[in-house]
């Protein structure tokens, strides 16, 4: 999870780019088709900077981490081998689980790892008050 939040001229900014489906203080959502270039661009062997440059998003918006972490997100859906998502086709990827048991086990699945989330991000917030006293 990126440090870096979002301001609102932030947002606004990066809600201008074709490639953004949606974008929160916290996360941006870009679109199958910014995937696809991005890696296609990578595979050239450019730099994730320098792609998202050419793609018409700031990357000093974005941040150090976001940009860099781009390349490691996309190549895990390359290697997903069922095509690049996004919000409009995060759906399809669910068809997967058509049996409800399934379904269920997925979704406790991402509660776990959301949980386990939620209680680093305490120890990391703790940690940095415990400094801020000392």
């Amino acid at each position: 999870m990126a440090n870096k939040k979002f301001t609102e001229e932030d947002m606004n900014h990066l809600r201008a780019s074709p490639y953004v489906l949606d974008v929160s203080p916290s996360i941006v959502h870009f679109s199958a088709r910014f995937k696809e270039l991005f890696w296609n661009s990578i595979q050239e062997g450019k730099e994730p900077r320098d792609i998202v440059i050419e793609l018409g998003v700031d990357p000093d918006i974005l941040g150090e981490y976001r940009v860099n972490g781009l390349k490691g997100m996309i190549r895990n859906e390359v290697r997903a081998g069922k095509g690049f998502r996004d919000l409009k086709t995060y759906g399809s990827y669910l068809k997967d689980y058509t049996d409800p048991e399934a379904k269920v086990k997925y979704l406790e699945q991402q509660l776990a790892y959301k949980d386990q989330e939620i209680e680093f991000l305490k120890k990391i917030v703790s940690l940095g008050r415990e400094d801020a006293e000392s």
